[in-house]
């Protein structure tokens, strides 16, 4: 066990597997596991923020088998403020037989 082995363990329960990046970061922040779960976040999210910033982001397909996707995508993409209301999105768009919107 290490000077921070709690603090590990804390980020890998958050889905931050990779020990050594976690180990990294802690260090960087002096052990502060709040410090480390920003920079860990802020890392994770890098792509999704640089699409976003140069309008690259894909469109709704309300066609998409996978449901799930569709949701979690609206919740990510639209100011929605629950997953209900990004599955009742979802819904209606099916529903009204939107298939592909480029820019939502």
């Amino acid at each position: 066990t290490g000077p921070y082995w709690f603090q590990l363990q804390f980020l890998t329960s958050l889905g931050f597997p990779d020990r050594g990046s976690a180990a990294r970061a802690l260090q960087r922040h002096g052990g502060s596991h709040w410090g480390a779960l920003r920079e860990l976040q802020r890392d994770r999210l890098r792509p999704f923020l640089l699409r976003h910033f140069r309008g690259e982001e894909p469109g709704l397909d309300f066609n998409k088998a996978d449901q799930q996707a569709l949701v979690r995508q609206i919740l990510a993409t639209l100011p929605v403020a629950s997953w209900g209301r990004a599955l009742l999105v979802a819904s209606l768009g099916r529903e009204l037989g939107l298939g592909f919107v480029k820019h939502p």
